[in-house]
């Protein structure tokens, strides 16, 4: 693993310094340009979980009507070739948040970067949507996009030197607990690697995609044991006159221990059996296509599938989960949009051969940028 760290970063600073002197002579002198921008957006839906999938074991009805912590605002600033932007948003607590609105008083960083245009290039150093970022545009659940059923949702700290169409970044790396590893300490030892490639024409775009996160957990005995996950794949997007498609498949290993920015809807982190880590194997992806009627209204649907399964004795099948959604977005003026949506979420059966229920909703998201 050492040995892939090192090659990798050697390639990134050969990026950044093997560049014709005339690009990396220095900062362009101008002035600076501050761009403020905001959205603020609430969400109103009606939800319904059955028994299986509700957290009280009821069938459960809820009411969503909250602000959506998706609402920002911030800037972007340029001065030649150094730019930089910062956004400040709500913070969402998953635990309360969910079906329960949430607390506005606290504030978080969103996003927080610099770049530099290098001529041939650019560099990024902060917080800010990483290489393998791919949503729909779900609105449900505060603008999901289908992250947790194949959907990735993801801004970290990272540097990344991005060459056309190649990006390659090292990122802050994630070290979640092992569940049922006993009294484990977790030991960092590598940047989180992530890597693509979007070949792009006028009316469409490919990405090739992957990202590999590995650390350390110790026991009490002292036994080491490295805990390894990685993603690869493909989207794309194509938009052809008033239609707009797209898509994402992916494969990977112990995809909750990645790092993503959503809660998993199904399990795809390893075991801890006997000794050892049982890894988990996991797949999934989203597909949407939306289509413009005029400058008012429009419509989408969109489904997203993720499946795992672990090598630990006694399971039964993969662990599934799936989900679909019908929206129509109404433009009401410019930057003022409501999106009447409804759409249905179905967890299947575990690995253990357990129901997990199902939940339906309906509803919209209320959302002005300014």
């Amino acid at each position: 693993m050492k040995k892939i760290f090192v090659i990798l970063l050697a390639i990134m600073l050969a990026m950044v310094f093997a560049i014709p002197a005339s690009a990396s002579a220095g900062v362009d002198e101008g002035a600076v340009e501050w761009n403020f921008y905001g959205s603020v957006r609430m969400q109103t839906f009606s939800s319904y979980q059955d028994k299986n999938a509700s957290e009280n074991g009821f069938d459960d009805r809820d009411t969503r009507w909250a602000l959506n912590p998706v609402s920002h605002i911030g800037a972007k600033v340029h001065k030649g070739n150094i730019g930089g932007c910062f956004e400040y948003g709500n913070k969402y607590d998953y635990e309360y948040d969910h079906g329960h609105g949430h607390d506005t008083s606290d504030v978080t960083l969103r996003k927080i970067y610099g770049t530099w245009d290098f001529g041939v290039g650019e560099l990024t150093v902060g917080k800010t949507y990483t290489p393998i970022h791919f949503v729909t545009n779900q609105v449900y659940d505060n603008d999901y996009g289908l992250r947790g059923f194949g959907g990735f949702y993801v801004y970290d700290p990272m540097i990344q030197v991005k060459i056309d169409g190649f990006k390659l970044a090292l990122v802050s790396p994630n070290t979640e607990e092992l569940t049922g590893f006993p009294d484990a300490e977790d030991d960092t030892i590598y940047p989180k690697v992530e890597a693509s490639y979007t070949f792009a024409m006028d009316t469409f775009s490919v990405k090739l995609f992957g990202g590999w996160n590995a650390y350390e957990v110790v026991d009490q005995s002292n036994k080491e044991c490295d805990v390894t996950s990685y993603i690869y794949g493909v989207a794309g997007v194509v938009n052809a006159g008033p239609i707009t498609l797209k898509a994402m498949a992916w494969n990977g290993q112990n995809v909750n221990l990645y790092g993503l920015s959503y809660t998993q809807e199904v399990d795809l982190e390893p075991e801890y059996e006997n000794g050892d880590i049982r890894d988990n194997k996991g797949y999934g992806g989203v597909a949407s296509i939306g289509v413009k009627i005029n400058d008012f209204v429009g419509i989408e649907a969109g489904y997203g599938y993720v499946s795992g399964k672990d090598d630990s004795a006694g399971k039964d099948h993969n662990d599934e989960a799936w989900a679909a959604y019908l929206q129509a977005p109404i433009t009401l003026a410019q930057g003022v949009t409501v999106v009447p949506e409804i759409g249905h979420y179905d967890y299947e059966e575990d690995e253990d051969s357990e129901d997990q229920g199902h939940e339906s909703y309906f509803g919209a998201k209320w959302q002005i940028n300014f």
